[in-house]
């Protein structure tokens, strides 16, 4: 069984939108995101998919929303993500802002054959 473990953003700036890079699912069964965010941010998160037959460094471009990942969130705190069955290839975590400011960091964790 292998594991993946890594910090994919390290203190974005949440007075503006941002989604981290592409992570490649092969082999992958299952995975998580774990969002530490701090100040006054208003926003929302959501994870997305894509199944574009691409390899990095070549840009994924057909990205579609993961349903029922939608958060809102309006305060500091933290927010968790777990995924069990992922059919999909790619996959990111996006932050789009409505208002205010802070700073976040996402680890990503993965469990694969």
């Amino acid at each position: 069984m292998k594991f993946a473990n890594e910090k994919i953003i390290v203190a974005a700036d949440m007075s503006a939108s941002f989604s981290s890079d592409p992570i490649l699912l092969d082999q992958i069964y299952g995975f998580s995101f774990q969002a530490v965010f701090t100040g006054s941010p208003n926003g929302t998160f959501k994870l997305q998919c894509s199944n574009d037959d691409v390899k990095l460094p070549i840009e994924v471009s057909q990205w579609s929303d993961v349903g029922s990942t939608s958060q809102a969130i309006s305060a500091a705190g933290d927010l968790f993500y777990n995924i069990d069955a992922a059919h999909y290839k790619w996959v990111r975590i996006v932050y789009t802002r409505s208002s205010g400011s802070g700073s976040c960091d996402v680890v990503y964790f993965a469990k694969g054959a």
